[in-house]
C-alpha cells in the first residue's frame, strides 16, 4: 500500500547515478541475466554425468570445477534479481525474476547431492590423497578435509537427495510464522505523542518505545504483546513444530543434540556456547546495576521493560550529510591502516553503495558480496549518526567479502555465520570509540549510553535468547511438550535472572518469546554475542597494538572460509574458546557504566 510518506519520495529513476549501486557490474541487461539463469540447468545436467566417477582425479576435478562454475553463476543470478527487486518492491517483473530463481536453488542442491556421499564412500587414505593427485585439486583440500570431519553425519546419496527435497517441508513452520506475523497479525491503534490513537505495527513499535512519555511506551508495549498473547497456543505449536523439524534433521545426521548439530556445521565446540553463557552470567550484576542507574536517571518510581529503550540523554542535534560523514568515517577507521582505508573509499566511489531512499525501495540495510564482481550495500541515508554507523557496519561486511574474494578461490571465499558479524561490528565499534573520544558534556553521556545499550542488546539480550533456546531444545529432546505455559514460564524466569529486581516484569512480557523470528533458526542468535565480543577484542587490539594488529586483521579478512572459524579468529588475536573476549566486552560495559553512574549521584 502506498503511504503519504512514500508518495513524497523520488522515483527510482530520479536518484542520481552516483548514489546508486552499479548492478550492471554483474549483468548489463535483463537478457544477459536470463541467459545466465537459463544456462544453470544445462550445467546441472553436465554435473550429473560425473556420478559414479569421482574416484578418478581428473573426473573429480572436472566435476568440482563445474559445480563451482554453477555456484558462482547461481549466486550472481540470485543476487542480481534480488537486489533489483529490493530497489523497487512494487515492480512485478523484478519480483517474478526472483521467483524464477528459487526453484533452481532446490534443483542445484538435489543435482549435486551425490558428490559428498560418493567421495566419502572412498577409502579414507584415498580421499586424503586426492588433493595432491592433480594441481587443480589442491584448492579443495580444506573442503575435502571438512568432508572427512563430517563423515559420520553425511548420508547415502539417496538419503541426501531425500533430505534436500524435504527442505521446504522442514521450513514450513518458519514460513507460516513469517506470513502470520507480517501479513495476518493486526495490532490495535495505540496512544501517540499527541494523545490521539495512531496505528501500531512492528515497524513502528520501537519508535513508541523511545518516546519520552511513559504512557505512550506502556500502551504500545501492552497492545503489541496482548496481540501476540491472543495467539499464544498457535505460536507455541509453530515453535514446537520448528524444533521438531530441527530434531528430525539432527537425528537423520546422527547428532546427539540439536545444539551439537547446529554448532558442528562450523566446527564450533559446544564449550564455546557454554563459556559464553558462563561469562555473561558472571557479569549480570553489572546489568542489574545499569538498570538501577537507568531508573534513577529517568527519574522513574518503577522501571518497566518498556522503559529500557528510551534514551536517558537527549540525542545530539547534529546532522550528518553524506559528504560530511566521509571524513569522519576516514578518521574513525584510521586504526585499520591506509590499505584498508584506500580500498574502502575506492568502493564508496565505485558504485558499491545504494544510499538514497526511493519509492518502493526496501527498508533496512545489508551488504551482499558477489564473487568475481564486488560487494554491494543497500541502505537509506537520512543524515543521522545511525546512517553513519550503518554505513560503517555494512562496509565492514563488504570489505570482508572484498578481501576474501581477492585472496581466496570461490570454494574458500565464503566466511561462516560465526565470523560474519565480526568485521562489521569492528568498524561500528571503532566509529563509536571515535565519537566518544571527541564528545564532551551531555554529548559524551549520549555515546556512553549508546555503548551500554549496544552491549545490553547485542550481548546480554542475545545470550538470554541463547539460554532460552538451549532450555527449550533440551526439553524437546527429553520428550517434553513445549506448551505456551511452559515457554512463557521459561521466558519470565530468564528475564528476571538477567534484569534483576529493579525492573518490573509486566505480565504481557511473557509473550515476548513468540515475537523473536530468529528462534526459527536454531542456535543462531548466540553468534551475535560471540561476534560482538570478538569485534570488541579486535577493535581494542587495533587501537592499542598498531601495525601488527592491522596486518593480523587484514589477513583475517582475506582468509574467508579457508579454515575453521575458531582458528581464523585465533590467528587474528581472538581466542573464542575462552572467556577473555567477553571479559574485554563486559569490562568496557563496566567502565562506561562507572562514568555514567557518576551522573546519577
Amino acid at each position: 500500500m502506498t503511504t503519504m510518506k512514500n508518495a513524497a519520495l523520488p522515483n527510482r529513476e530520479d536518484i542520481p547515478a552516483e548514489a546508486r549501486w552499479h548492478l550492471d557490474d554483474i549483468y548489463n541487461t535483463a537478457a544477459e541475466w536470463q541467459a545466465a539463469r537459463d544456462g544453470i540447468t544445462k550445467t546441472l545436467a553436465e554435473i550429473q554425468k560425473f556420478r559414479g566417477r569421482l574416484s578418478e582425479p581428473q573426473a573429480l576435478l572436472d566435476c568440482l570445477t563445474k559445480q563451482e562454475e554453477m555456484e558462482i553463476t547461481l549466486s550472481a543470478v540470485f543476487a542480481w534479481a534480488r537486489m533489483m527487486a529490493d530497489t523497487d518492491t512494487g515492480n512485478q517483473e523484478y519480483q517474478a525474476a526472483v521467483a524464477s530463481v528459487m526453484p533452481l536453488l532446490d534443483k542445484a542442491g538435489a543435482a549435486t547431492s551425490f558428490i559428498e556421499p560418493e567421495l566419502l564412500a572412498l577409502p579414507e587414505e584415498k580421499l586424503r590423497a586426492l588433493p595432491e593427485a592433480l594441481p587443480g585439486l589442491r584448492k579443495y583440500r580444506f573442503h575435502l578435509q571438512e568432508l572427512l570431519r563430517l563423515k559420520a553425519h553425511i548420508l547415502t546419496p539417496e538419503q541426501e537427495s531425500f533430505l534436500a527435497r524435504t527442505g521446504e517441508l522442514r521450513s514450513s513452520a518458519r514460513n507460516t510464522y513469517t506470513v502470520m506475523v507480517n501479513a495476518d497479525l493486526k495490532f490495535p491503534d495505540t496512544l501517540g505523542e499527541d494523545g490521539r490513537l495512531t496505528p501500531l505495527s512492528e515497524s513502528r513499535y520501537m519508535k513508541f518505545l523511545r518516546s519520552e512519555k511513559q504512557d505512550v511506551r506502556k500502551d504500545a508495549f501492552t497492545k503489541l504483546f496482548q496481540t501476540y498473547h491472543a495467539f499464544r497456543n498457535t505460536f507455541a505449536s509453530l515453535y514446537s513444530s520448528s524444533v521438531k523439524a530441527s530434531q528430525f534433521t539432527a537425528s537423520m545426521r546422527h547428532y546427539a543434540t540439536m545444539r551439537e548439530a547446529a554448532l558442528d556445521a562450523n566446527n564450533i565446540p559446544v564449550s564455546v556456547y557454554d563459556k559464553a553463557i558462563e561469562a555473561t552470567r558472571s557479569y549480570l550484576p553489572e546489568l542489574h546495576r545499569y538498570m538501577a542507574v537507568k531508573k534513577q536517571l529517568l527519574q522513574l518510581d518503577e522501571l518497566h521493560m518498556y522503559d529500557l529503550y528510551v534514551p536517558i540523554v537527549e540525542k545530539p542535534a547534529v546532522s550528518y550529510p553524506y559528504e560530511k560523514a566521509q571524513p569522519i568515517l576516514r578518521e574513525a577507521l584510521q586504526p585499520l591502516g591506509q590499505t584498508y582505508l584506500h580500498d574502502l573509499f575506492h568502493g564508496l566511489a565505485s558504485g558499491w553503495v545504494d544510499r538514497c531512499e526511493n519509492q518502493g525501495k526496501r527498508s533496512g540495510a545489508y551488504s551482499w558480496g558477489v564473487y568475481g564482481v564486488h560487494p554491494f550495500v543497500l541502505m537509506s541515508w537520512n543524515d543521522t549518526y545511525e546512517s553513519l554507523s550503518t554505513l560503517a557496519h555494512e562496509m565492514g561486511h563488504s570489505m570482508h567479502s572484498w578481501y576474501s574474494s581477492q585472496k581466496q578461490e570461490f570454494t574458500n571465499s565464503e566466511y561462516t555465520i560465526f565470523c560474519a558479524e565480526v568485521a562489521s561490528t569492528t568498524n561500528e565499534n571503532l566509529l563509536l570509540e571515535y565519537m566518544l573520544q571527541h564528545a564532551k558534556g551531555r554529548e559524551r553521556l549520549y555515546y556512553l549510553n549508546l555503548y551500554l545499550e549496544q552491549i545490553r542488546t547485542t550481548v546480554f539480550r542475545q545470550m538470554l535468547f541463547a539460554e532460552f533456546e538451549l532450555e527449550t531444545h533440551t526439553l524437546a529432546e527429553k520428550g517434553e511438550a513445549l506448551t505456551a505455559d511452559r515457554l512463557e514460564n521459561i521466558w519470565m524466569k530468564l528475564n528476571r535472572d538477567y534484569y534483576g529486581e529493579d525492573v518490573v516484569l509486566d505480565k504481557e512480557l511473557a509473550a515476548e518469546w513468540s515475537r523473536i523470528p530468529h528462534f526459527y533458526r536454531p542456535f543462531y542468535v548466540y553468534q551475535y554475542a560471540t561476534g560482538y565480543a570478538a569485534a570488541m577484542t579486535l577493535s581494542h587490539n587495533l587501537r592499542t597494538k598498531g601495525e601488527p594488529a592491522q596486518k593480523a586483521y587484514l589477513d583475517y579478512l582475506a582468509s574467508g572460509g579457508s579454515d575453521y572459524s575458531i582458528t581464523l579468529l585465533q590467528n587474528a588475536g581472538v581466542d573464542m574458546t575462552g572467556t577473555e573476549p567477553f571479559k574485554i566486552t563486559f569490562e568496557k560495559f563496566r567502565h562506561c557504566l562507572d562514568e555514567l553512574g557518576q551522573t546519577a549521584k
